[in-house]
């Protein structure tokens, strides 16, 4: 493995745990305001344990996608510099919250949650990863 692969897939697995906290965050600031939405999670009077829970599973999950779009961004700069990729991850981002629109609806409880989310997710992997992996050592 090079070294312009290695620091890609560094900043994607940086980016996707830095994405999966502050959505942990996000999340569980929001179920602690939200009456209505803390008595409809399973562990009601436990935020800690479901914030243990939630953290390990959104920062898991976002590094593994952050590692997968490592990959993809170590590919596409050796083709075309790179520019391409922050707007292949905005049109992406795009489309779910129109999927997540045309699915579910934007309802008042949920819709903060997960359009922040998925900006949190856009800025993590379409600015800091292309941001880190450019850096020169």
């Amino acid at each position: 493995m090079n070294a312009e692969a290695a620091q890609a897939l560094m900043a994607g697995w940086l980016s996707g745990a830095t994405a999966g906290l502050a959505v942990t965050a996000l999340v569980l600031v929001t179920a602690s305001r939200t009456p209505a939405l803390a008595t409809r999670l399973p562990f009601q009077g436990r935020l800690g344990i479901l914030g243990i829970v939630a953290a390990n599973a959104m920062v898991f999950g976002l590094s593994l996608i952050g590692l997968l779009l490592g990959t993809a961004y170590h590919e596409t700069s050796a083709e075309a510099g790179g520019g391409r990729f922050p707007l292949a991850v905005a049109a992406v981002i795009v489309g779910l919250v129109a999927l997540y629109g045309f699915v579910r609806g934007f309802r008042r409880g949920e819709a903060p949650v997960v359009l922040g989310g998925l900006a949190l997710s856009a800025l993590a992997f379409a600015v800091m990863l292309p941001w880190l992996a450019g850096i020169e050592a």
